[in-house]
């Protein structure tokens, strides 16, 4: 009986262990939703980090002076900015991505922390668009997925350049995203399953992976449009968060539900549309500088 015991423990210990690093370093598929890889059309710019080596940054120019910075979501690439890359330059604009140190394909040392490694990365990006000779004079904006759209809203909360932010998919609260993430997708208990995952992450890492206080952030961006997309059948993050970040951002943010969509598919399922109200958006909060140069 003892052996037994002690094998099943081993196999819970082997499974746990397993489990923690899918989730602190997830497999990185170069998912493009049907969407043409831009690589090759972009150009590959070196993107100082105070911290680390350079961060990986695709830089495609636009015609008019505006560049959106364009955030990936967790599990995935720069290669994800390309779905929406298209036809954010066909109407004009510059696109900015870059993979996050803890999204790396090459040398990837650093694991995933919901916002801790990755808010410094965004950051260190925005100061390069900054200074670009190339960029000068560009209004910027911000368009985020997922973690990446989380991000971007502290982000955009820091930076009051960031004139414009799209977010698809975002969390209000890190914590609250791992509570929905273990109810929706994982199909466990809320409570204690949140609270263990993030003592687990905290061993591993140092960090606390439910820290990242979006809602809070998106408090002073009442003073510039935001536009938040939701999925209603996301089984990620709940509908209740996106809710959360649009009421905190004021009457310059608007909300769209795609009822039909799962976390992060309203390109996928409502392409015309999505495209269309994203650059209507945009055009809204970008008048000013919206001529051809």
């Amino acid at each position: 009986m003892i052996i037994v015991i002690v094998l099943g423990v081993l196999l819970a210990a082997a499974v746990l262990a397993g489990a923690v690093g899918i989730a602190l370093f997830p497999p990185l598929p170069r998912d493009l939703g049907g969407a043409r890889n831009l690589d090759p059309e972009a150009r590959r710019v070196p993107i100082p980090h105070a911290d680390d080596e350079p961060l990986e940054g695709w830089w495609i120019p636009g015609t008019i002076p505006v560049t959106l910075l364009v955030l990936h979501g967790y599990g995935r690439t720069h290669h994800r900015a390309w779905r929406y890359a298209a036809f954010l330059r066909d109407a004009g604009y510059g696109i900015v991505t870059f993979d996050f140190r803890s999204s790396r394909t090459n040398g990837r040392r650093l694991p995933t922390t919901l916002g801790h490694h990755e808010l410094p990365d965004a950051q260190a990006v925005l100061d390069w668009m900054r200074a670009a000779p190339e960029l000068h004079g560009h209004r910027l904006g911000l368009f985020g997925e997922s973690l990446g759209g989380s991000v971007g809203l502290v982000l955009a909360a820091a930076n009051p350049d960031i004139c414009c932010v799209v977010v698809d998919g975002g969390f209000a609260h890190s914590a609250s995203a791992i509570e929905d993430s273990s109810a929706g997708w994982a199909r466990l208990p809320r409570q204690p399953t949140a609270n263990l995952a993030r003592a687990v992450g905290r061993a591993f890492t140092g960090v606390d992976p439910g820290s990242l206080d979006v809602e809070t952030a998106a408090l002073l961006l009442r003073d510039r449009p935001v536009l938040f997309i939701h999925a209603g059948r996301d089984n990620r993050i709940s509908e209740g968060q996106a809710r959360r970040l649009t009421a905190a951002a004021g009457p310059g943010a608007a909300l769209w539900i795609i009822p039909e969509a799962g976390h992060n598919e309203g390109w996928l399922v409502r392409r015309e549309e999505y495209e269309k109200r994203v650059l209507e958006f945009l055009e809204r909060g970008f008048v000013p500088a919206a001529a051809p140069v």
